[in-house]
């Protein structure tokens, strides 16, 4: 069995922003936290009920997310899996994705506490 190492990037290189995110979805909302060099952004998206719209809302929800090195997508599997199609359609390469099922309801502390998770 081979296998090889790799060294963990010390500092940021082209193309990595230093910036992450954490969002919650759920039927109805979404929240969207993003740490950019330490200042905190929080913003809510209202997620209306006709899926059309929803798709919409889910591509204003991404377009928040922004150009990110990580961002964790939590909530429902259909909403995190919608919302995670959008995010990677709108230029962000999948690896930037994490998922995590987390029951909610979740409140701005949980979300704080993930995007720190996350640095």
């Amino acid at each position: 069995m081979q296998g090889s190492t790799r060294a963990r990037r010390t500092t940021k290189g082209p193309g990595l922003t230093g910036a992450n995110a954490v969002v919650w979805i759920e039927e109805g909302r979404a929240l969207v936290l993003r740490d950019d060099a330490g200042a905190i952004a929080e913003t809510e998206v209202p997620l209306p009920d006709p899926a059309t719209a929803t798709l919409l809302a889910l591509a204003e929800v991404a377009h928040r997310v922004g150009a990110v090195d990580r961002v964790l997508v939590m909530g429902p599997m259909g909403l995190r899996t919608a919302l995670e199609r959008e995010i990677v359609a709108i230029g962000h390469a999948p690896e930037t994705i994490r998922e995590a099922p987390l029951e909610g309801p979740v409140d701005r502390g949980v979300l704080l506490t993930e995007l720190r998770r996350l640095a």
